[in-house]
């Protein structure tokens, strides 16, 4: 997904053509670059299970957190049975105090933006890549890449798992084994 800065398109209304370049587009950042790893759970082949949160969903929750005076500010994603695509995904605002580790929880921190997961949800989020976007009908946090994800709806937030690949993963090690980091 490309989101273009609002200069990117002026040359249009000119009549000449628009040549789009780095300088010209906003890319969503890859994944390498916004990637964290989870040090509490890792999968079967003891690789940690990973989110990426982009640097606009970051500076979103660093600037929500500082206007409400919150340091315990998060962005919690729940995964639950549902939709027309048999499971929804949900981000909602919570606070750190929510946070679970024994229940298996996991905190995912990137420049001061917070996000809390549990471990169900990161089995089947895992490698996704959360943003905030600002679309015409609004703005939020979203997951805008996800690689587990057979198909979604039109909203975007109801999804298709890819059980055989989310299967394939665990093979090489056997299924029904947890690897826990301590």
């Amino acid at each position: 997904m490309m989101m273009f800065r609002n200069s990117a398109l002026r040359g249009a209304t000119t009549g000449s053509p628009t040549k789009f370049t780095k300088s010209t587009l906003s890319p969503v950042s890859d994944f390498t670059a916004t990637k964290i790893n989870n040090q509490q759970f890792s999968d079967y082949n003891n690789l940690p299970l990973q989110l990426a949160l982009t640097d606009s969903a970051a500076k979103k929750l660093t600037s929500l957190s500082e206007e409400e005076n919150n340091p315990k500010l998060a962005l919690r994603l729940v995964v639950s049975s549902g939709g027309c695509h048999g499971f929804q995904y949900d981000l909602k605002i919570t606070s750190t105090a929510d946070f679970k580790p024994d229940e298996g929880d996991s905190l995912f921190e990137r420049n001061g933006g917070k996000l809390l997961v549990d471990k169900d949800a990161l089995e089947i989020m895992r490698d996704s890549k959360i943003d905030y976007v600002k679309e015409l009908i609004g703005e939020g946090f979203k997951v805008i890449e996800s690689p587990l994800t057979k198909s979604s709806c039109g909203c975007g937030s109801s999804f298709d798992v890819d059980f055989e690949k989310l299967e394939g993963m665990g093979k090489d090690k056997g299924e029904g084994e947890e690897n826990v980091k301590n």
